[in-house]
């Protein structure tokens, strides 16, 4: 018994093969898509089970630096908020309580934000990047290059997006 390919199973097997061919990635893991990081102009760190999202600094025309940012702990155990440093300078830090607790963000700037970070004195100029250093009371510190950006764009009225409260007992 021989058997002919028709033209339908020519087509059949073009489909497929096509389809293979289109969806099909060389690149497995290391992916260029797969290893993007940085997807905003803010970085991004994890320690531990806290992750930070979209960190940067905005400079403002006096020269103050403030702090842009979402912190969310993960794990089960609570920690805090030590400290944070910015381009070397211990930045003011405001908040009703800088504890993290498991999925209960912190926020700096914008319409949630629930604290605030900034320094007085940046002489760094924006479109370049700093050191932001976090500490907490458990987890390791995090060690960013923070993006600085000018008070302009969505960014020209930061100063009515901050978190207003008295200043935190560190």
């Amino acid at each position: 018994m021989s058997r002919t390919i028709t033209s339908k199973s020519k087509k059949i097997i073009a489909a497929f093969v096509t389809a293979i061919l289109m969806t099909g990635c060389a690149a497995g893991g290391n992916a260029e898509t797969r290893l993007i990081n940085q997807v905003t102009d803010g970085v991004e760190g994890e320690s531990n089970e806290i992750q930070v999202r979209n960190l940067l600094v905005v400079k403002q025309v006096d020269g103050t630096g403030v702090l842009i940012g979402t912190f969310i702990n993960w794990a089960d155990d609570g920690d805090a908020i030590s400290s944070i440093t910015i381009d070397g300078q211990p930045a003011v830090l405001t908040a009703d309580s800088l504890e993290l607790k498991k999925n209960t963000p912190i926020t700096f700037v914008g319409d949630i934000a629930n604290a605030d970070a900034s320094v007085a004195n940046m002489t760094a100029l924006a479109g370049y990047r700093i050191p932001v250093v976090v500490t907490f009371t458990r987890a390791a510190p995090i060690n960013f290059d923070a993006l600085i950006l000018t008070a302009d764009g969505i960014y020209a009225d930061i100063e009515n997006m901050r978190f207003k409260a008295q200043p935190s007992n560190l």
